[in-house]
């Protein structure tokens, strides 16, 4: 097999940048978080909305990182490869396969229906899906813009990518398409399962999650806003049904919310595990999850109402 790299693009330092910048900020709002808690005991945490705000801002911060860092190492492991059989796209442990026989014509260019989701997806490099005006998607696999990419044509869908030397690439592929395939590919977009790719694209499960960490965001804002207005100490009857209720640290309130979003995560990765074997598994797991987000409000509404 035949490995091509993609043109170079400053957009992969653009990317690398980005994440160091978010990283930055994450761990500077963390550390003041941190000074904040460290300097007082649990009982005089300095806890309110401001509090809660920079928290989660610090977590956005961590998971746009996280997102940076991916499209960065997505650029500097993107290739292409050819043989007999088929177009391959290689990134991350991931590959896109495309066979030959299937490839209707090549263009050079196209254009796509510009809105906010495709200015987030050329950042790094282009990736994504894209619809052309005559409405066919195009999976984006490009370091150039789509007007300069090469665009392969496979029915109803289209895979832009930018080879280095593109005329020779294009001999290079239209002399194994006249020799033949003596395989049959499937065709298709095959992340790497450690991405969890089938789970996170479900639409049932993509909301279930959304309103699950609302949920818990709620109950983590709403406790952080009335928190300076509690007494010092609140009633907390314990794990045991009937328990007689004892005096605890108001700090103790937000064990409620920590449970719940615990409980969550151990759920999406049970969602991960199963999956692939049973889709409806992995919802039923993560309505599970809304569930126990609801559960766990009723409780801390419980104990608000007995508060001392």
């Amino acid at each position: 097999m035949q490995r091509w790299r993609p043109l170079p693009s400053s957009r992969i330092w653009i990317a690398l940048a980005l994440a160091i910048s978010s990283l930055v900020g994450a761990i500077g709002l963390f550390a003041n978080l941190f000074s904040h808690v460290t300097a007082a005991s649990p009982a005089q945490w300095p806890i309110d909305g401001w509090f809660f705000a920079e928290a989660v801002l610090g977590l956005g911060l961590l998971i746009l990182t996280g997102a940076l860092w991916y499209r960065f190492g997505a650029t500097l492991t993107l290739q292409y490869g050819l043989d007999r059989n088929g177009l391959y796209i290689y990134w991350l442990g991931s590959r896109a396969v495309i066979p030959l026989h299937l490839i209707e014509r090549i263009d050079r260019g196209a254009r796509a229906v510009d809105n906010w989701q495709t200015a987030l997806a050329s950042i790094g490099y282009y990736h994504g899906r894209v619809k052309t005006l005559d409405g066919i998607t195009i999976h984006c696999f490009t370091t150039r813009s789509l007007a300069e990419a090469l665009v392969i044509y496979v029915g109803q869908e289209a895979y832009a990518i930018s080879p280095v030397d593109q005329e020779t690439f294009v001999q290079e592929l239209e002399q194994r398409r006249r020799l033949g395939a003596v395989q049959t590919l499937t065709p298709g977009i095959h992340v790497a399962h450690f991405l969890g790719y089938d789970f996170w694209a479900d639409a049932v499960v993509r909301r279930l999650l959304l309103v699950t960490l609302t949920l818990n965001l709620l109950l983590f804002g709403a406790l952080a806003v009335i928190y300076p207005a509690l007494p010092a100490e609140i009633e907390w009857r314990g794990d045991q049904i009937g328990a007689a209720a004892e005096l605890v640290p108001r700090v103790r309130i937000f064990f409620l919310p920590i449970a719940a979003f615990l409980t969550s995560l151990v759920n999406v990765l049970a969602g991960l595990i199963v999956y692939r074997r049973s889709p409806l598994a992995a919802r039923l797991w993560q309505g599970f999850s809304v569930g126990v987000q609801i559960f766990f409000i009723i409780a801390a509404a419980a104990v608000l109402r007995a508060r001392v």
